[in-house]
């Protein structure tokens, strides 16, 4: 235990009492105490808090209590960890048992006594501008004695999680828990009898960082460290046979308005749609996504053409139609290994309050919140349906739908699961679902509007066609743009978007869009060992560092 006392003239050779207030430190690495310890104990000298130590707690520590660790208390045999497994009766190895007294991916610093208590919210804001890693943060309760110390942290983290909504289902009537996948016409719909995977493809790779699933859970992880990396890619998804003809006009339907001329109209019915579309981009004007925050800024300078998309108020009575709903839950039942639910939005913003990084990740339309009278003016919240209808002349920038790795350290959900590189085990799959609208009749070739991706390493990739139905399924970090019509289509190409979350029911299997059943994945450009020839964009002079979530 490290003290961080405000008050250092204290003889050190006298017997140490137990500090006042004590921090303890969940997922974290030795190496990162002392630098810690520091940074509480200048806070707690300039706040007049008292004497204050610092605690890593992981390994054998997290089955005792708090009382038994600092107080010197006994150990109630009631809070003791039964160490056997129920149901074969015998004893599992201390790392598995160790590893379960926490949630996957847990970071969690807990404050005990009332000067531990007054440095917040200053410790918190302190240790991200020191470069610490996000943490949730929370203090013991009276509700909290004599409990073991990885029940206290795993259920602090569990009320972070209900407060901000980040759990595996969502708070509230969650669409993907309440619709079934069959649709009148279609109610012998079936996710491994009808879907036809015509793409599998992984793409964009870079050597990035690999966080474990449980972040130094154990006296041995000290020799772990977070500079584990792997070779990532990015998967895209195409399948056909998700969403039939029947299932398509309803959402054609609920997207525009019973009885739209869809065939002759020049554009999507006037009020449910207006022309306040943008991209939100998170990638560079060359075209190149940054792995950083630096994409902000550039986003923020550039003034984006705006596009035809849903109002805010209609994005909400879509996203609860009984067609969505059927929707969502066939890529729910294709994933059966994953539980999937709309992105949790404003966990992703800093502190959790909406509009700070719709610029960045898309807000779906510009509209303010508080013209539709469901939010402060002026607040813009990152949309998890989007419905778009490309038009001639239209113009579509580069962008990410969301990177983990580019949140503020600050966003509740970074905070739960640090800021990670999608497809890091034990944490939630940015999944963006795309369904082509435009139907009966087929999406003709020369009507272009096909769905760009990029892979930025080479300066090449890969096209979508739209097709009646088809469902477009892709990493959300994967950067991408819509192709407009042709000069000679005047109808609108519409399409749905939903911005969905992975949340794997298995921890230690790295989340995938890929399936065996698919057959193996196409590994296009950089994710096949290409490269841009030297001098090109991408090209071969480039360092192959790894990326560093910013």
């Amino acid at each position: 235990m490290a003290t961080a006392a405000a008050d250092a003239s204290e003889d050190s050779a006298s017997p140490e009492p137990t500090p006042a207030g004590v921090i303890l430190l969940f997922g974290y690495h030795p190496d990162e105490v002392p630098p810690l310890a520091e940074l509480v104990g200048a806070l707690a000298q300039e706040m007049d808090a008292g004497e204050l130590a610092v605690a890593r707690v992981a390994g054998d520590a997290l089955g005792v209590t708090a009382e038994f660790l600092l107080d010197g208390a006994e150990m109630d045999a009631r809070a003791e960890t039964d160490e056997t497994d129920d149901s074969t009766g015998d004893s599992e190895d201390a790392f598995s048992q160790n590893k379960k007294r926490l949630p996957p991916a847990t970071r969690c610093v807990l404050l005990r006594g009332e000067p531990a208590k007054a440095l917040m919210p200053d410790l918190k804001l302190e240790m991200v501008d020191a470069g610490f890693a996000p943490a949730v943060f929370g203090a013991f309760t009276a509700a909290h004695a004599f409990a073991p110390l990885g029940a206290v942290a795993g259920a602090v983290v569990a009320a972070h999680e209900r407060y901000w909504d980040l759990g595996a289902v969502a708070n509230d009537d969650d669409v993907f828990e309440t619709a079934a996948t069959a649709w009148p016409g279609e109610e012998a719909w079936s996710p491994t009898r009808d879907p036809v995977c015509v793409m599998s493809c992984e793409m964009d790779a870079a050597r990035v960082p690999d966080p474990p699933a449980f972040p130094f859970a154990c006296a041995g992880d000290e020799d772990d460290t977070e500079t584990e990396s792997r070779v990532d890619s990015s998967a895209v998804v195409v399948l056909d046979g998700v969403v039939g003809e029947p299932l398509r006009a309803a959402l054609m339907d609920a997207f525009t308005e019973p009885g739209w001329p869809h065939a002759t109209a020049t554009g999507p019915p006037p009020g449910k749609w207006v022309r306040e579309t943008n991209d939100g981009v998170g990638a560079l004007p060359s075209g190149g996504a940054s792995p950083s925050g630096s994409a902000e800024d550039s986003a923020r300078d550039r003034d984006f053409p705006n596009s035809w998309g849903l109002s805010a108020t209609a994005l909400a009575a879509v996203a609860r139609s009984p067609s969505v709903r059927t929707v969502l839950a066939r890529v729910g039942a294709l994933y059966p290994e994953y539980a999937v639910r709309f992105m949790p939005a404003d966990a992703l913003e800093p502190e959790g309050a909406p509009g700070a990084m719709s610029d960045l990740f898309g807000n779906g339309n510009d509209a303010r919140q508080g013209n539709d009278g469901d939010g402060d003016v002026g607040c813009k919240r990152i949309a998890t349906v989007v419905g778009n209808a490309a038009v001639k002349d239209d113009s579509f920038q580069w962008h990410l739908d969301m990177d983990p790795a580019c949140l503020h350290p600050s966003a509740p959900l970074a905070e739960r699961f640090g800021l990670y590189v999608n497809r890091s085990r034990a944490r939630p799959l940015f999944v963006s679902a795309l369904v082509y609208l435009n139907g009966p009749e087929p999406w003709t070739p020369e009507k272009d509007a096909e769905t760009l991706v990029l892979d930025p390493g080479t300066g090449t990739g890969v096209f979508i066609r739209p097709a009646p139905g088809r469902v477009l399924l892709m990493d959300q970090d994967a950067t991408h743009r819509v192709s407009p019509p042709s000069r000679s289509t005047d109808t609108p190409r519409y399409s749905a978007v939903f911005k969905l979350c992975f949340y794997p029911k298995d921890t230690e299997t790295r989340p995938s869009l890929t399936r065996e059943e698919w057959g193996a994945p196409i590994r296009f450009g950089t994710a096949g060992g290409r490269r841009a020839g030297a001098g090109m964009l991408g090209g071969g002079e480039e360092s192959e560092e790894a990326y560093v979530p910013g």
